[in-house]
């Protein structure tokens, strides 16, 4: 995907086929990199805050969380690059890192993730944020994060108030998705009947791997770590974008997801984006239309 505000890094050639390559930010003047939000020096627990260039807000926020089948990527990743874009439009634009299961299985990637709404909700004004306007999108398990906080705000049980601002929220007004997961008992399922890749390696069922046990088999605790399972009539506005031949996650999952927001919503709160033959992180998610719709969306929630 092109940007009109940061260049991509260049990939060594002989770097490892999955690897995203990262952003150059430093052409970015108004920017805090590196924040941490949890109370640790753990470089998996900050973000990068970016501002506009002109305006002193206080600004309507994205936030973004990174894919990477919860086993890698990282904020400054090109995955990054629709969001920065959002400076031009007048958007603050924060990416996060959160831990990963080398480290942490759930809940404990969750807690980070509202950890890190809380912080910015408790220094809006320091960053001149406008702590009513956030929006969180993801990709592939960053939509799952995305989802968990558009569904599951008010649930104590997924929220350790010990990591800092405890006193603050973690509720957001807006969510997009883009080729995520939703319902992690789907998704281990499909993991485990998904043939292998074109060439050959076999996709782990990360799916088992972050909730720790056979989702399949213990339907009751993959529930709990599923953001289908927490829609409520609380639940804002959410934009799902998905590849209907998206060979890694399920694309049912993302149907499943839209038809019970708007179910226990009312018709409308959740809107389907589909892409006939669309694989997963198709090129078609970088398209100028599919980006445009995410901003559209955005911008009739915020402006």
């Amino acid at each position: 995907m092109e940007s009109k505000v940061i260049k991509i890094i260049p990939l060594p050639p002989d770097a490892p086929p999955f690897l995203q390559p990262n952003v150059d930010l430093s052409g970015i003047t108004r920017r805090y990199l590196d924040v941490p939000y949890a109370g640790t020096e753990n470089p998996n627990q900050t973000m990068d805050i970016l501002l506009p260039e002109e305006g002193e807000g206080p600004f309507p926020v994205l936030i973004q969380f990174h894919g990477g089948a919860f086993v890698g990527g990282d904020k400054r990743d090109s995955q990054c690059i629709y969001l920065v874009n959002g400076l031009l439009r007048g958007y603050a634009v924060v990416n996060v890192n959160y831990r990963l299961i080398d480290e942490v299985i759930f809940p404990y990637p969750v807690y980070d993730v509202k950890a890190a709404v809380r912080f910015l909700r408790a220094n809006a004004e320091k960053y001149c944020l406008d702590p009513a306007r956030f929006a969180v999108s993801g990709d592939s398990a960053g939509a799952y994060f995305a989802a968990m906080l558009g569904t599951s705000a008010g649930v104590e049980a997924l929220e350790d108030r010990s990591m800092g601002a405890g006193d603050f929220d973690s509720s957001v007004q807006a969510v997009i998705g883009m080729f995520g997961l939703y319902d992690i008992i789907l998704a281990s399922q499909f993991s485990e009947d998904a043939p292998p890749m074109p060439s050959g390696v076999k996709i782990p069922n990360f799916a088992d791997l972050f909730v720790g046990v056979n989702c399949r088999e213990t339907k009751g605790i993959a529930s709990l770590a599923s953001p289908v399972s927490y829609v409520s009539k609380n639940c804002p506005p959410v934009l799902i974008q998905a590849g209907m031949e998206d060979e890694v996650v399920p694309y049912q999952s993302s149907v499943e997801f839209v038809n019970r927001v708007n179910a226990v919503c009312g018709e409308g709160r959740a809107t389907l984006e589909s892409i006939p033959g669309g694989k997963h992180g198709d090129p078609a998610y970088e398209s100028e239309q599919l980006e445009e719709s995410r901003f559209a969306f955005l911008d009739r929630i915020f402006k």
